[in-house]
């Protein structure tokens, strides 16, 4: 009600509106001076606009000698803001009784604050359970443990019974700032691949002096820290450094990417602080990439026959995605000298392979059955594994009689006429095998059930039919 009448009359009444705003005005700039620094020293009374960090509010005239400022009502306070960590504090305190009492009976407070709104109290001044002060005598007073963290002191007429309160030659020195060193300020290049983890682990080194407090590490969301390494690693949130008389010595934390992330980047910061010292921090990067994959269209294992002297040609399809490396082939086993591919590597774009057709050729030296193993394999992708198959049959006048490539096509199905033993590949328009099968002797019948252009390979003869 109070406020809704207040604001009705300055309404109606423009001179108590403005004469409203400039009192606002004036709290507002005597609560915005800039900081002190230190060290500080002030021994006069009433503060002017112009020094730097005081604010006072409700104060009386001034002491004639020092200590100058009064202290005359309950409530007034005088307010120091300063930058840097406190070292000492001084000042020179007076009460001037209003009437006879043997110890000062009220209340004054001395407080300290690091953000200027909450305040802690450093020292009670009364007769009960406080420091006692006596009638016209000047005492200084000097305060050494300060918290590193205060930026505020405030000196407050909390509740007065009888009489004033001096204060006067102010003097706070400079507390030496703590001091953080850490090795490095990014740590980049961690990796792992989606559904696996964590990354490998790098480290940095971390040693404090003129500390007051102990040293905290604290680890981002998908990044965890550990002070020790490989199977002694143990995830820690936050990691605590203690501090002895001030020293914390070299020291080295470990980091990784966390098990079980999504794919993508991470950009993250590792904090470390300590009461009173600046926040450092150490910017850690890495990358989760999605599982690398190396497919075979081809699911039989590759078999081809020729007669001794003569070599016979297989090929298969090879692609992959998400992969980092190339795609690396390779043939071992007791006859893989009897086996060879048209290419060996097969490298990504964009971390991906098209559908690449690789031709296998075998060459025996003598009749037979021969044997070789390929692998295919690129980095953190599971290898691809097939079984080489090679036989090998003597030369007759007979079957040195190739395929005739008289092929008609009837009902969706291949005929055409040949001997016995000879390797038919029936690809698909884009490349992938679809068929394959051993000749017998005579006339051969193949039903297809896709329709198209399709490609016909018997031995080392290709053709294209139509179905």
């Amino acid at each position: 009600m109070i406020k809704l009448l207040f604001t009705q009359k300055m309404k109606s009444n423009p001179l108590l509106k403005i004469t409203f705003l400039i009192s606002m005005l004036f709290v507002v700039h005597n609560n915005t001076r800039g900081q002190a620094t230190l060290p500080f020293n002030y021994d006069n009374g009433i503060p002017s606009t112009d020094i730097n960090g005081l604010t006072q509010s409700g104060l009386g005239g001034d002491y004639s000698t020092s200590p100058h400022m009064k202290f005359d009502t309950s409530g007034d306070y005088l307010i120091l803001n300063f930058a840097g960590v406190p070292g000492i504090l001084s000042f020179k305190i007076k009460w001037n009784q209003g009437s006879t009492a043997t110890r000062f009976p009220g209340l004054f407070t001395l407080q300290e604050s690091e953000d200027g709104i909450t305040y802690t109290t450093v020292q009670l001044y009364n007769s009960t359970n406080g420091t006692a002060l006596t009638n016209a005598t000047t005492s200084t007073e000097v305060f050494s443990t300060l918290l590193p963290a205060s930026r505020f002191i405030k000196w407050i007429y909390t509740s007065k019974t009888n009489g004033n309160i001096g204060i006067g030659a102010i003097s706070l020195t400079a507390g030496i700032n703590p001091v953080l060193n850490i090795s490095t300020n990014t740590l980049n290049g961690f990796t792992c691949i989606t559904g696996t983890g964590p990354s490998s682990e790098q480290s940095f080194t971390i040693s404090g002096s003129s500390l007051n407090s102990n040293i905290i590490v604290t680890p981002p969301a998908d990044f965890e820290i550990s002070s020790g390494t490989g199977a002694l690693f143990v995830a820690s949130n936050p990691i605590t450094l203690s501090q002895t008389n001030g020293i914390v010595g070299s020291t080295t934390i470990y980091s990784r990417l966390k098990t079980g992330l999504n794919a993508g980047k991470y950009t993250e910061n590792i904090s470390l602080s300590s009461v009173g010292a600046n926040i450092n921090i150490i910017t850690c990067s890495g990358t989760v990439t999605p599982n690398p994959t190396i497919t075979l269209f081809d699911i039989t294992n590759p078999t081809l026959s020729t007669v001794q002297g003569s070599s016979a040609n297989q090929t298969i399809n090879v692609s992959g995605v998400n992969l980092s490396a190339d795609v690396s082939l390779s043939i071992s086993g007791p006859d893989a000298g009897l086996f060879t591919l048209s290419q060996y590597t097969v490298s990504p774009s964009g971390g991906n392979v098209p559908n690449t057709v690789i031709t296998i050729t075998y060459s025996p030296k003598k009749s037979g059955s021969d044997s070789a193993t390929l692998m295919m394999s690129s980095n953190g992708a599971m290898p691809v594994i097939r079984t080489l198959s090679g036989i090998s049959s003597i030369a007759t006048e007979n079957n040195s009689l190739k395929t005739s490539f008289n092929i008609t096509v009837e009902n969706g199905n291949i005929i055409l006429l040949s001997n016995a033993g000879e390797t038919v590949e029936i690809y698909n328009p884009i490349g992938q095998k679809i068929i394959q099968r051993m000749t017998v002797d005579g006339m051969n019948t193949i039903h297809v059930s896709e329709h198209g252009v399709l490609i016909l390979k018997v031995g080392n003869k290709v053709t294209k039919v139509i179905l």
